[in-house]
């Protein structure tokens, strides 16, 4: 058996040592890395506080329009822990743009609406063609984009060249009609897609003014389970009636600019100014 010296010794004594102060600085570690972990949890709960705006890709739906009421962004249970709720988000493309007038009206005019045509084969072909033609033509309405705007019902498959004369006998100044590229209803526990062509003719001569192209998805979901807390994924009451609106909606802001350009410009300078009063207030510093 080997002898030590002092030397080997206090070598050994000080190995020792080092190793109890990893030992310690591994515990302290530990603790740092936990209050660090419970620091970005809690950070992310009060960042759930907020929703997403101001994107042109993603429209937060409403509160009546979900299944369950909003009573907070997040709760705890017992049984469950810690919940947190996210609403579904839909995304919509750009508009695509085929023919476009070259200059804006001076006044708002007024226009006939025929229902819009369905491409895709389906067993409900009339019914989904009327009921969403319902829907973008209450877009319309509720953009208030014409001066006045008639809903024309009838069940034959769309043609311009059929609803021009029947526009010109209502004394219409242009005629709204288009067609449904793509539907696909998901229900609350799938995505659904929906693609529209949107078609603007002046009555008088027949002239295609607007041809727009416009889609979008509303994707689902799933709950999602964390050790700390849960997410979990809220739909519409209707997610397919909502996209629709959702897609119509942005066509008729654009024709908007097109008919009344004045009121759309004051209503941008009145958004601007409305995302800046916080910082102008002097009583919110």
């Amino acid at each position: 058996m080997g002898k030590f010296t002092l030397f080997q010794y206090n070598n050994k004594d000080t190995e020792m040592t080092a190793q109890a102060a990893a030992g310690t600085q591994s515990r302290t570690d530990t603790r740092m890395h936990f209050l660090f972990l419970f620091f970005v949890l809690t950070c992310a709960l009060l960042c759930s506080c907020s929703t997403i705006k101001g994107t042109a890709r993603y429209i937060s739906d409403s509160t009546d329009e979900f299944v369950n009421t909003r009573g907070g962004r997040a709760d705890y249970d017992f049984g469950q822990g810690m919940r947190m709720y996210k609403e579904a988000g839909i995304y919509t493309g750009e508009i695509v743009t085929r023919v476009h007038p070259t200059a804006n009206l001076e006044g708002k005019p007024t226009a006939l609406f025929v229902p819009l045509g369905l491409v895709q084969n389906s067993r409900d072909h009339q019914a989904v063609s009327l009921g969403v033609s319902r829907l973008v033509y209450e877009s319309f309405l509720a953009e208030q984009t014409f001066a006045a705007l008639e809903y024309y019902d009838y069940i034959v498959p769309y043609r311009a060249e059929d609803m021009l004369p029947v526009a010109r006998e209502k004394g219409a100044d242009y005629l709204i009609g288009g067609v449904i590229n793509q539907y696909f209803d998901g229900g609350a526990a799938g995505d659904s897609r929906f693609a529209m062509q949107l078609y603007v003719y002046q009555v008088e001569s027949g002239d295609l003014m607007w041809s727009l192209h416009h889609s979008g998805v509303l994707p689902y979901k799933p709950d999602a389970d964390y050790s700390f807390f849960k997410v979990k994924n809220r739909m519409p009451v209707n997610p397919m009636s909502t996209l629709i609106a959702a897609v119509s909606g942005e066509l008729a802001e654009l024709i908007h600019y097109w008919t009344d350009y004045k009121t759309m410009e004051e209503r941008e300078r009145k958004e601007y100014e409305k995302s800046f009063s916080g910082y102008m207030d002097p009583d919110a510093f």
